[in-house]
């Protein structure tokens, strides 16, 4: 009985998300105290400059930008997606496997040097929006590591470089560092193949967002307004 109790609590823990929570010493020498930014990444721009993401599910990359001197974003790497997990489509519920979908927010809280996955930056799901469609689940992390279960595992040295980023920004000066996550590239061929899925009427609603940032290259005014992402003008 004690061994399917534990089993059965092991099992709850994984459905929650990628759980890395885990108290080490903060002298642990794998811990992320003391990561360093990649000067490859700065490109001209301070090393604490402001700093966004953007997933693209499909491709498995994840894009870092960095605002330039002269207030310009410049893409500065893209990082292939280790693994994650489900298919295309936003996370709805507790145990669906799903990696979400969406525009969030990151702040120095959701950034956690003592993962169990090495290190790990929460992504903010669920945001206003999920909850307002009562999406469930926890725990949703772009972390290392190349093992997922809702999560982005990015490998250890990848999220050390992007961890970096995200920490100095936020220590620079930065309140939020946008997260903009999507299933594919949201061109007009790609909506077209997808135009009969379930999730396309939410997908036209990320295109707001994707085709904005195309246009602006600099992080996108989310709203949410009648339960749906709203882009300000």
């Amino acid at each position: 009985m004690i061994r399917k109790t534990l089993i059965v609590a092991a099992s709850a823990l994984v459905l929650a998300g990628c759980v890395p929570t885990v108290k080490y010493s903060s002298k642990d020498p794998q811990r992320g105290l003391v990561v360093q930014a990649s000067d490859t990444l700065n490109k001209g721009a301070r090393y604490d400059a402001p700093v966004l993401l953007r997933i693209i599910k499909e491709t498995k990359q994840l894009e870092l930008w960095k605002q330039d001197k002269d207030g310009t974003w410049i893409k500065v790497k893209s990082y292939e997606i280790c693994a994650f997990s489900g298919q295309p489509g936003p996370k709805k519920k507790q145990g669906d496997y799903q990696a979400p979908e969406g525009f969030y927010e990151i702040t120095a809280s959701q950034l956690n040097p003592f993962s169990s996955y090495h290190l790990s930056i929460n992504t903010g799901y669920p945001n206003r929006y999920d909850r307002l469609h009562s999406y469930s689940g926890a725990a949703l992390m772009i972390h290392g590591g190349c093992s997922s279960a809702g999560c982005y595992a990015m490998t250890d040295p990848n999220i050390e470089e992007i961890y970096a980023a995200v920490r100095d920004a936020i220590k620079g000066g930065q309140k939020t560092v946008q997260l903009q996550i999507y299933p594919f590239s949201m061109d007009w061929l790609n909506m077209f193949a997808y135009r009969n899925d379930p999730n396309y009427k939410f997908w036209t609603e990320l295109k707001a967002g994707w085709d904005w940032f195309e246009k602006n290259k600099q992080p996108i005014p989310v709203d949410i307004r009648d339960g749906k992402y709203y882009i300000k003008s």
